[in-house]
């Protein structure tokens, strides 16, 4: 390696490298015991289990090698205080203090939008005398189009729009649609309720046709919907619409019945038959696509004969046929036969109380590191009432099920606003609590969020942020969706329509290194590994990006006439979004005085490689 400060630097990095292997080990035993589940139907290890311990063991690893800092004691500010702060009273936990500005600051710029404050943005933020200057900030950030960015491509991701089922056109148009729904701040019910009734006439540049992108994603076969085994694409679109929308996975029941099968994973799902998924599937079972090959063309129809309840399949056990009428698993509500069929399905999703729980855990999820129910997409419907009787070892699902609920009715009183309901949580105490925990913190507090969680950067945060922390950028190509002519390159990742439209080499090796998903064949990987680490310390897309070169940070510092400490303040604050402390401070500013340029690169590099760079906390 051709640092000097080889040895304190792979302390460092080992130390980095060793927590994101211990947590992800669990997580990924997790995740790889769901994925056997179809071939062995093994029951004990798909039952889900919250991720308590690997939160928790990960949150007091980081936060131990974190600065010391003192915050003040939290306040009521919103109803999430009120029900979090009033359980922890009553059952005598106690809570971590406030964050400090700094940290607040980088937690809620990389919440809202993906990346780390500039150095100019954090000197105002912590400057400011304001008394609501959080509030301030939150407002600020939410009215950015960055947020639109950063929120349109999470969504992306979790519909995997991509461009390899039918062509980037149709993945451009759809990543369009997209990011103008959250311009707008669309509400989130009409946003879901486009893509399940798009019908995409005649060419994808109109906004109908661009919506149709979710639908189109989960076509199983052919050029056409014409094909004998139609019936797995309604099938597809059923399980991954119940999955994200109501945060229920009914893929088990799509191939066997849940008695036999389900007594330790769902209670709920242990009464359902494959029946039950077929009527839900059959709110699909007319619609039929047809593409113009070539042409940038398609149109979703209703005129289709319905689901045929004997279609053969590819993916699925054979059908046993029997009458199918469409109707809604969660009500027992049944179509009329004599309307379309979609968008019936869409008002039952839609206004069933567990979409809106479904959605508000979610977005939970992304602030906290940790759902009120988790993992998300794994809700009992028999196990959501903290009042019903359930059979022995089985609890009640939810953390706090009267937060969730109040959370659900305030997201449908505010008309489905996504951004008022970020904003309602990251103007919490809740959300603002320290990661760092006074005196002895048990695994037992988790479900109380009695401390700030920390969570490790998405490969897309994390490229962003390492971009801007050393000011050298990636220059994507892009194009209009409209005409197709070229734009202006773009800087960061979210600003991309996804994995596909970059060309850089050691960017993509270095995010697919860090989870990224291919929104294809696989999801987002959780967790982290030794191979994460070593990235870090030697892929040439962090490493060029040190050097004192190309009109990096670090060039434009050494060359400066600030002095050796300033420097080194310069680069803490923006990589770190924080000053070093007396020690840090003195042994930087030491390789500086031995070699400004090579001391320079050699800290630029270490603070890339600390865990409170590659962690929100």
């Amino acid at each position: 390696m051709r640092y000097r400060q080889w040895l304190k630097l792979l302390l460092i990095s080992i130390s980095l490298g060793m927590v994101l292997w211990f947590g992800a080990n669990s997580l990924q035993a997790q995740k790889a015991s769901k994925d056997k589940y179809p071939a062995e139907h093994d029951a004990d290890k798909l039952k889900p289990t919250r991720p308590d311990k690997q939160i928790s063991d990960l949150t007091q690893t980081v936060s131990a090698n974190l600065p010391q800092s003192k915050g003040s004691l939290p306040v009521i500010r919103t109803f999430i205080d009120q029900q979090l702060f009033s359980a922890m009273k009553r059952d005598n936990i106690p809570s971590a203090p406030l964050t400090n500005d700094y940290e607040f600051c980088r937690r809620v710029y990389l919440d809202l939008i993906g990346r780390i404050p500039t150095t100019e943005q954090l000197k105002a933020f912590v400057n400011s005398n304001a008394p609501d200057k959080r509030d301030k900030l939150i407002d600020e950030l939410l009215a950015s189009p960055v947020w639109v960015g950063h929120w349109s491509y999470f969504y992306a991701d979790l519909f995997r729009a991509c461009g390899n089922r039918f062509g980037n056109p149709t993945l451009k148009h759809f990543d369009a649609w997209i990011r103008e729904s959250f311009r707008t701040n669309k509400p989130y019910d009409k946003f879901v309720t486009e893509m399940l009734t798009a019908s995409a006439p005649n060419t994808n540049w109109m906004p109908d046709a661009a919506a149709s992108g979710f639908l189109t994603r989960w076509h199983q076969t052919g050029a056409t919907m014409y094909d004998d085994n139609y019936e797995d694409t309604a099938d597809e679109i059923i399980v991954n619409t119940s999955r994200i929308f109501l945060g229920i996975n009914y893929q088990c029941i799509s191939c066997h019945g849940g008695k036999g099968f389900l007594e330790k994973v769902s209670l709920d799902l242990v009464s359902k038959k494959r029946q039950d998924f077929w009527q839900m599937a059959a709110f699909f079972g007319r619609m039929r696509m047809r593409i113009v090959p070539y042409q940038d063309r398609m149109t979703l129809t209703e005129d289709g004969d319905g689901y045929n309840a004997k279609g053969w399949s590819q993916v699925r056990l054979q059908r046993e046929g029997g009458d199918v009428h469409p109707t809604f698993i969660l009500t027992g509500e049944k179509a009329d036969l004599s309307k379309p069929l979609r968008p019936q399905f869409a008002r039952m999703l839609t206004t069933n109380p567990q979409f809106a729980r479904a959605t508000v855990n979610l977005i939970w999820k992304q602030f906290f590191g940790l759902g009120i129910v988790d993992p998300v997409d794994s809700f009992d419907m028999a196990r959501l009432d903290p009042k019903a009787q359930l059979p022995s070892n089985w609890t009640c699902q939810p953390t706090d099920a009267d937060l969730l609920n109040t959370l659900a009715a305030d997201f449908v009183k505010n008309k489905f606003s996504l951004k008022t309901l970020m904003r309602m949580i990251a103007r919490s105490s809740a959300y603002q609590l320290s990661a760092r925990f006074p005196g002895e913190w048990k695994e037992s507090y988790t479900p109380y969020f009695a401390r700030h969680f920390v969570k490790q950067l998405t490969a897309e945060q994390l490229h962003d942020a390492i971009c801007q922390a050393t000011n050298v950028f990636g220059n994507y190509a892009r194009k209009d969706w409209t005409y197709d002519t070229p734009l202006p390159p773009v800087k960061y990742w979210t600003e991309t329509t996804g994995p596909e439209g970059v060309g850089s080499s050691d960017a993509k090796t270095f995010m697919r290194t860090f989870g990224q998903s291919n929104r294809e064949q696989f999801d987002r990987q959780p967790g982290g590994s030794i191979l994460q680490a070593m990235s870090l310390m030697n892929s040439p897309f962090v490493n060029k990006k040190v050097l004192a070169e190309n009109g990096s940070r670090v060039e434009q510092l050494v060359k400066s006439s600030k002095t050796n400490a300033e420097i080194v303040e310069a680069l803490y604050l923006a990589t770190l979004s924080r000053l070093p402390s007396a020690q840090e401070k003195q042994l930087a500013v030491s390789w500086l005085e031995k070699d400004r340029k090579q001391g320079a690169e050699d800290l630029q590099w270490g603070l890339l490689n600390k865990l409170d760079f590659v962690f929100n906390y």
